[in-house]
């Protein structure tokens, strides 16, 4: 009987009826899609191995997917086998898949199997390391969004689409993020958010980044870490002082609780600003929770 290497090694393009037997090693996300006629698709990716490789299907026909469950073994006829890039078996309604006895598959195989369905996240990248990332890239981010646009439809092929952009910042930069279809329903301004698998894209010489079909947005905890610099500047709010930091030549603000900072100056909240003007510049040490000051390490006047 054939098998996944063998498969492999041929040139592919065309309906095969000699059978495959197969064990599902995982199964995908649907991935929704629209042809150009503005016809909605549906599409799965399933991890699929037997003793000698592992191999992607893309299933076009959802019914399936009840024979197709996580850990059953299938025979499979008039697939089609594409040799294009990465090697996929393509099924569709007028591809057999039939149920049969169990088959072992190494360990090894089924976790490549596994990954080929359900592939880990492009990696999370600062935003300014992300604005240096080659155009067209597959990156993740995470910061927070600091402003949004009103949701815009949109044509794409004639469809109407629906898309907002959004300004996330992180401790390194801040960068416009394009939201397409259900991903640019809700208000999130003001979250902490990870976006995994977005793409980066260049306009009028701005590097933005957009959403993708494989794109996940999700709430998440902003990262704790721990700056020294060098406070030079300030400005006061109804709550906090905005500290102008000095870190290694690179300038950033950081918001410092107005009751914080008096309490480490030894001074009380009416003469914070009075204070600072004097005493400006200040070498700090702070744990940071996003660009906010979560705690003072030290604070203490320049030499």
């Amino acid at each position: 009987m054939l098998t996944v290497a063998k498969l492999k090694d041929s040139r592919g393009g065309k309906p095969y009826a000699q059978p495959l037997k197969v064990k599902v090693c995982a199964v995908g996300n649907i991935q929704n899609y629209q042809i150009d006629s503005g016809e909605k698709k549906e599409c799965v990716t399933v991890g699929m191995g037997d003793a000698t490789d592992a191999i992607k299907g893309t299933l076009y026909d959802t019914s399936k997917l009840k024979t197709l469950t996580g850990d059953s073994t299938v025979i499979l006829m008039n697939y089609i086998f594409k040799n294009e890039g990465e090697p996929a078996i393509v099924i569709t309604k007028n591809t057999k898949v039939l149920k049969t006895g169990t088959m072992e598959v190494p360990q090894d195989i089924l976790e490549k199997g596994k990954r080929i369905a359900n592939p880990p996240p492009a990696v999370t990248r600062p935003i300014k390391a992300v604005k240096t990332s080659p155009v067209k890239s597959l990156v993740s981010v995470k910061g927070r969004v600091v402003s949004e646009d009103m949701t815009k439809t949109v044509k794409v092929k004639g469809v109407d689409v629906n898309v907002k952009s959004v300004a996330l910042k992180d401790e390194t930069d801040s960068i416009k993020v394009s939201l397409w279809r259900n991903l640019s329903d809700s208000s999130i301004v003001g979250k902490y958010l990870s976006i995994t698998n977005v793409v980066v894209t260049s306009f009028n010489e701005e590097i933005s980044v957009s959403t993708t079909s494989k794109s996940i947005l999700e709430e998440c905890e902003p990262p704790v870490s721990q700056i020294h610099g060098s406070a030079i500047a300030f400005e006061k709010t109804e709550l906090n002082i905005s500290l102008l930091m000095n870190v290694h030549d690179e300038y950033a603000t950081y918001e410092v609780p107005i009751c914080m900072i008096a309490a480490a100056l030894d001074c009380n909240t009416e003469d914070i600003e009075t204070e600072l003007q004097n005493n400006l510049p200040l070498q700090c040490s702070f744990i940071l929770k996003d660009s906010t000051v979560e705690e003072i390490i030290s604070i203490t006047k320049s030499s």
